[in-house]
């Protein structure tokens, strides 16, 4: 059937045998057409059409075959980027056979191997592809996911570590599948939406302890934030009872105290999760480290919560200490403000390097300290004698307890009249960051509790604030938990209140607290009523704000078709599961399985 007037073209992508399609001359276009946007669409659609037009396996000619069905006579499908002289095209035949060079093309020489299609597999196995290797279409097949594969492992992920979760969104999400251990936190009252209130079907409020989060408490003495951190420690440590939610593998706990010294000195209030009067209750153990030269004071003022507390010094081992334990403890933010003694420390630790070692180092401090000053003396000794009272210069072969281990809550209490704020966060720098190196075999939990009586933002304190933004910053790297507890929530660093992925603000009345939260929280909290709210909370009651958080929301309007022809859009408010994003939740925190420590002392008595 070939005639005068048409000629073969050979497809490279036939089978063997290649099929032949005859294109009549009249039906070759004379002059270049532009491309219709479905023709467009359906040439670069990686998935369905991106085989329809490739090089040839000689790498010089692409191959012209129709997009859809065997029609031919509205000629060949050409790319732009494929024929970029349309002109060229107006008066050339185009044959399997032309060159590139007639139509204006320039296309990089390419051996068969180079122009095979992709392997995935042989690329996921490290074999390097060449730059023009393959069709250019097929350069577009790792840039398009199937939806269903991206979605869902978006919103599994999603799932997995929302900090924050309602009841109903824990059975709309199959959350029996995707959350392993989760804590009772409160009951839901109302969720906000600006000025609309939601209140849920089930109020049960949960925390999601399988994953890392980092969460700020703050509010007024007696307003409920101790327990709120309270809740949130046996919801971590105390296994195998069902009031509380679901524990299977308890955490390792780290909290971090300091108040003042002496004999009027309080415990720590996370020290009474150790205590419960109910029998069934497995309650964790605690250990509490304070300072040599306080221990006699101290141990007495934890006697009282009984042998599931026990209190230890805190001494720190020469190996523990790094260059960083002396940096901290000179309290050095910035080698260009530090005096020239401490450049002197400086310059031992660099030459020292990573060959570090306290004995080494003091013998090249002793030579060092040769051309100092009296003042400059002076203030050597009195920075190191703080380190040196919690150097461990006991024989190496005492035995020695764990300071961290799973199931067990560590607490740091340096309440002391000879430590002040500065050098309290210089130590708890340090055994931060012995327990994030701590290997304990399950997740972490560091508490900083009563932050607002050491923790600042200014520079002399920076060292602990720079660990506690590290940690917000790669909480899930370390599988880190940090909670930061405190009255005034002025005193946390703002890039902090940024990082963190829950707020819970129990009472408190001061304008300029709620000014300083509204700024850096994303809940929609600007408005006179929601102030109002948190001005008015009652004791347990606090304002929660999780943007990450699940719940399931009336706010989704969904459009119904009445029947007949005339169709009628009629709006109706559906629950549907989504993030809370700038919503609050109104919580009352629940009672708790261990003794209060925190209840404040009246005259009399009910």
């Amino acid at each position: 059937m070939s005639g005068a007037g048409s000629k073969e073209i050979t497809s490279p992508l036939a089978s063997s045998g290649q099929k032949k399609h005859k294109i009549g001359r009249s039906q070759v276009p004379s002059t270049s057409r532009p491309l219709s946007q479905d023709t467009v669409h359906s040439v670069l659609d990686p998935h369905q059409h991106a085989p329809n037009l490739r090089l040839s396996q000689n790498g010089n000619t692409p191959s012209s075959i129709p997009a859809s069905g065997g029609d031919t006579g509205s000629g060949p499908i050409r790319h732009p980027s494929i024929f970029p002289v349309e002109a060229a095209m107006s008066s050339v035949s185009i044959s399997t056979t032309t060159p590139p060079s007639t139509i204006g093309m320039a296309i990089p020489k390419s051996t068969p191997q180079q122009s095979a299609p992709y392997n995935a597999e042989n690329n996921m196995n490290g074999t390097a592809l060449p730059p023009d290797s393959g069709s250019v279409f097929e350069e577009l097949a790792l840039l398009h996911d199937g939806a269903n594969d991206t979605q869902g492992r978006s919103k599994d992920h999603e799932l997995r570590t929302a900090p924050i979760v309602t009841r109903d969104a824990y059975v709309a999400a199959g959350y029996r599948d995707n959350m392993t251990q989760y804590g009772v936190l409160g009951r839901a009252l109302q969720i906000f939406n600006k000025s609309q209130a939601y209140s849920p079907t089930d109020p049960r409020l949960y925390i999601n302890t399988n994953a890392p989060f980092s969460a700020v408490v703050c509010g007024v003495q007696g307003s409920g934030k101790s327990h709120t951190v309270s809740i949130m420690l046996e919801s971590m440590f105390i296994p195998n009872l069902r009031p509380l939610g679901f524990l299977q593998k308890p955490l390792s706990g780290l909290v971090l105290h300091f108040g003042e010294g002496g004999p009027s000195a309080r415990p720590s209030e996370a020290a009474w999760v150790a205590l419960s009067d109910i029998p069934t209750v497995n309650t964790p153990t605690v250990k509490v480290y304070v300072s040599r030269s306080s221990l006699k004071t101290m141990t007495a003022v934890y006697a009282p919560l009984g042998k599931r507390v026990t209190v230890e010094p805190l001494l720190l081992k020469k190996d523990e200490l790094d260059a960083r334990a002396f940096l901290s403890m000179m309290a050095v933010g910035s080698s260009e403000s530090a005096p020239l003694y401490i450049q002197g420390i400086l310059s031992i630790l660099r030459d020292l390097g990573e060959n570090f070692s306290y004995d080494e180092f003091m013998k090249r401090l002793e030579d060092k300290k040769e051309s100092f000053n009296l003042a400059q003396l002076a203030g050597l000794e009195q920075r190191m004698a703080l380190l040196t009272s919690f150097l461990d210069n006991r024989p190496r072969f005492t035995p020695r307890t764990e300071r961290f281990a799973a199931g067990q809550l560590t607490i740091i209490d340096l309440s002391d009249p000879f430590i002040d704020p500065a050098s309290a966060c210089g130590l708890f720098e340090i055994v931060t960051r012995l327990f994030v190196r701590a290997e304990v075999g399950t997740g972490k939990v560091l508490v900083v509790d009563e932050a607002h009586k050491y923790l600042s933002p200014h520079k002399s304190v920076s060292g602990l604030t720079k660990c506690l933004l590290t940690l917000a910053r790669e909480q899930r790297h370390l599988a880190m938990r940090l909670i930061i507890s405190t009255q005034e929530p002025t005193v946390v660093p703002p890039v902090l209140l940024d990082l963190c992925t829950v707020a819970i603000l129990h009472r408190f009345s001061s304008p300029s607290w709620w000014e300083h939260l509204a700024k850096h929280v994303s809940a929609d909290i600007s408005e006179e009523d929601a102030f109002d709210r948190v001005v008015r909370l009652e004791t347990g009651e606090a304002i929660v704000l999780a943007p990450s958080g699940f719940g399931v929301f009336p706010d989704a309007p969904q459009v119904s078709i009445t029947q007949g022809v005339h169709r009628t859009a009629a709006l109706t408010q559906i629950p549907k599961l989504n993030q809370f994003g700038r919503r609050y939740i109104l919580m009352k925190t629940r009672r708790r399985v261990t003794k209060d420590g925190g209840a404040s002392i009246l005259v009399v008595e009910d």
